[in-house]
């Protein structure tokens, strides 16, 4: 995936309702999102489509 440009990261931010105090948060932020994309990307699970997923949280009576 190829880096976000800020003005896609400004577009993005609008429809959130969200927009950068100035330019140097703009790159900060775009900075930020562009780091975060990146390293998810990397994660890898070799065996992720053989793994049931887990629940989230467990009824009462199951918690440990």
């Amino acid at each position: 995936m190829a880096d976000l440009s800020p003005e896609e990261v400004r577009t993005q931010l609008r429809a959130l309702g969200l927009a950068p105090q100035d330019d140097d948060d703009l790159a900060e932020v775009t900075h930020r999102i562009n780091a975060i994309n990146e390293a998810v990307l990397a994660l890898e699970h070799p065996d992720v489509d053989r793994i049931d997923p887990l629940p989230v949280a467990w009824p009462a009576e199951e918690q440990p």
